[in-house]
């Protein structure tokens, strides 16, 4: 697995021959979604030499997918010889030739294939080989490393037990890492968390809040904490604002990961607002959400994920509905050169886009966007003001050609404040 301190020329490398590896010889070979994805999208597995030609295939959306099992990597013999790994499909006419095919399953195959451990996210079941929850278990380790934990520190956990990525990696993160953890319920007493005496704490972001406040209306303190991990879910910020003031200086990292995504993303100790990622393990795009193009280095945009080396459940350009920057190099704060993701907004990647498109239109005064689900359908509707004098069939004409919108609402400005009003001031309203 690569470093977390390579040259970025050898991580775009790696990535490059994981890539090829992944297409050719395990997603299209083993995986049912994919195969059919790459033959509709007319790529063959052999015209596929790098990352520029991922970009052949279309970006990818969990709801499209109707069997989750169809995402799993599920080789065969058959399926082996016919498009596996070369090095595989010799071991096993060997083990044919000597008649040793189930103990070459049984010590080979299942643990680098077969899921044995499976996680929800946002409804989709996602398998973990067990060799993948090793991956996981060493990644946890990193991404503690990276958040400063050592061994001799301990850590209470608050992330909800259950088959959900924060929980799996901080477990296996801790038992690889060698740090002591308690792993408790999302609300626990505070007398027994203070009773543990903990340098960390772990949970979700409101969860730790709410402990904390509550720990100083009672005049409890939590004097050997050093580290606040927000896992999970996005750390906003005045969640942030709230733990960093009543965590008595304890440094506060967020660590999540979209649903699909198979490892956590995670803030150094110093580097806040930059989350890691971990490129032996997946490739990050970053494309415009209303067109699908790849944007310019540096440029804001949707982050597009796809796994490598991830057997279980595989995934291909699939998009996280996350605004932000893709930043590479050494991070000022810890070193590492793993590439971290930057958010540039709180809001769905589409509402992000949409937003920045609008705010730059001259000839419309005031906007509103809301996103709405109607016969089990998404709509997205564009309320919005012109300009005194402009030209409203220009204006219309020239938004719909940029933005993919189900309808264009055109309100006076009284009526659109009104609207304003009415929703708190929100300038995006989903009501999904």
């Amino acid at each position: 697995m690569l470093g977390d301190r390579e040259r970025p020329s050898r991580i775009r490398a790696e990535q490059q021959r994981a890539l090829v590896h992944e297409i050719r010889h395990e997603a299209y070979a083993y995986a049912p979604f994919w195969k059919e994805r790459l033959d509709q999208a007319g790529v063959s597995p052999a015209s596929v030499h790098g990352v520029d030609d991922l970009a052949r295939l279309p970006l990818t959306e969990l709801d499209e997918v109707e069997d989750p099992a169809s995402l799993v990597l599920r080789p065969d013999g058959a399926s082996i010889r016919r498009r596996g790994d070369r090095g595989l499909a010799l071991r096993l006419g060997i083990a044919r030739l000597f008649g040793r095919v189930a103990a070459l399953n049984e010590r080979m195959l299942e643990p680098i294939y077969k899921p044995i451990h499976w996680l929800v996210q946002a409804g989709l079941p996602v398998g973990y080989s067990a060799e993948d929850l090793e991956r996981l278990a060493e990644l946890g380790r990193r991404w503690l490393e990276a958040a400063g934990l050592r061994r001799g520190d301990v850590l209470v956990g608050l992330v909800p037990p259950g088959p959900n990525l924060g929980f799996w990696e901080l477990a296996e993160g801790t038992r690889r890492s060698g740090v002591s953890s308690l792993l408790l319920s999302p609300v626990p007493s505070i007398e027994d968390v203070a009773g543990l005496r903990p340098t960390v704490l772990a949970g979700r972001p409101v969860d730790l809040a709410n402990l904390l406040e509550a720990a100083a209306e009672a005049g409890v303190h939590l004097d050997s904490l050093h580290t606040l991990l927000a896992v999970g879910e996005p750390l906003e910020d005045g969640v942030r604002d709230r733990l960093e003031f009543r965590g008595d200086g304890a440094a506060v990292l967020s660590a999540w990961a979209p649903p699909g995504v198979k490892s956590l993303w995670a803030e150094c100790r110093g580097g806040q607002g930059g989350l890691h990622t971990s490129p032996a393990v997946e490739l990050l795009e970053v494309v415009d959400p209303l067109t699908g193009a790849g944007v310019a280095p540096g440029e804001e945009g949707e982050v597009v994920w796809s796994s490598i080396g991830w057997r279980g459940t595989v995934m291909l350009r699939l998009r996280t509905d996350v605004y932000a920057t893709l930043e590479e190099g050494r991070c000022p704060a810890c070193g590492r050169t793993t590439p971290r993701i930057v958010p540039t907004s709180p809001l769905p990647a589409l509402a992000a886009a949409l937003s920045a498109v609008l705010d730059r239109e001259e000839r419309v005064s005031l906007w509103q966007i809301e996103l709405r689900t109607v016969e089990g359908e998404d709509e997205l509707i564009v309320f919005l003001a012109p300009v005194a004098g402009a030209d409203l069939v220009d204006v219309l004409d020239e938004l719909d050609n940029r933005l993919s919108v189900t309808q264009f609402v055109v309100l006076d400005r009284s009526e659109l404040d009104d609207r304003l009003v009415d929703h708190g001031d929100a300038r995006v309203v989903d009501l999904r």
